[in-house]
């Protein structure tokens, strides 16, 4: 498996990013082909401090390939530029082979 995760800094407005994300983003998201699996979720700690992002989202493919197809086709694409109606606290993007995994 190959893994593109996406860490969404805190953005301006909160509320206004979890109803564009969730209304607008993800089903641009969900049209991207070959993501094997997609997690988000927001961040937190377990002191109730502020965390040091405020979301993450996985996207999980077979292989590094696909996961250059899916990002390169005209849907990925899409979704990528779609980050800067919301994203105003920033986003970073990391690419990971998934060498260990565990039950």
């Amino acid at each position: 498996m190959y893994r593109v995760s996406i860490i969404y800094d805190r953005p301006t407005d909160p509320a206004a990013f979890d109803e564009y994300y969730s209304t607008k983003h993800l089903p641009l998201v969900e049209a991207v082909p070959g993501v094997v699996r997609l997690a988000t979720g927001k961040c937190e700690t377990f002191d109730g401090t502020t965390p040091a992002a405020y979301a993450l989202a996985e996207l999980l493919f077979d292989s590094k390939d696909d996961a250059g197809q899916a990002l390169s086709s005209s849907a990925g694409k899409i979704a990528a530029e779609d980050l800067a109606n919301f994203a105003t606290g920033g986003v970073t993007m990391l690419f990971s082979n998934e060498d260990t995994v565990l039950p």
